[in-house]
């Protein structure tokens, strides 16, 4: 009786343990996996979607500068995109990237489905930057989750190195 009361108390003690681990000591791991900067005249059709939508209110994203929007020559798409690895024990629910913006920057959007990291998975996010003329790159980008309900967040500097 004594030997089976020893092995539960360890037995909970380790299971305790691991969701202890996988709650408080997980954090994403983030790597920069590319900048890909496409002036908007190049995608001419999508610059006009995304002027009507700010005009209608309608935009899958967040606006940064509601200033009229000129044309597509004087503005560029800069695409990030962030290789995220979930090193913990329970799945990151509801990631997103965020852009802390400069004084050049209108909007950003990133995917509109909700993603989902499992345990020791690995995925890669991006967000779309339309920002006016072509200013540095280097941003600090906010990655979002949330573990067992309860959000967390990781700051990551975007600079010219990635």
């Amino acid at each position: 009786m004594k030997t089976a009361a020893i092995v539960l108390i360890v037995l909970v003690l380790a299971v305790g343990g691991c969701l202890g681990y996988g709650l408080f000591n997980s954090t994403l791991q983030v790597t920069g996996k590319g900048l890909q900067t496409i002036p908007a005249s190049e995608r001419a059709g999508e610059f006009e979607a995304l002027r009507n939508a700010m005009e209608q209110n309608s935009l899958l994203g967040t606006i940064l500068n509601r200033q009229q929007l000129g044309t597509a020559d004087g503005y560029s798409y800069y695409i990030y995109t962030l290789r995220l690895h979930n090193p913990g024990l329970v799945p990151a629910e509801m990631v997103e990237m965020q852009i802390a913006p400069i004084q050049q920057d209108v909007l950003f959007y990133g995917e509109n489905q909700e993603i989902v990291i499992p345990p020791q998975g690995t995925r890669d996010v991006w967000c779309v930057l339309l920002t006016q003329g072509t200013p540095h790159p280097v941003r600090d980008l906010y990655i979002t989750y949330y573990l067992w309900g309860h959000p967390h967040e990781v700051k990551f500097t975007y600079d010219n190195a990635y």
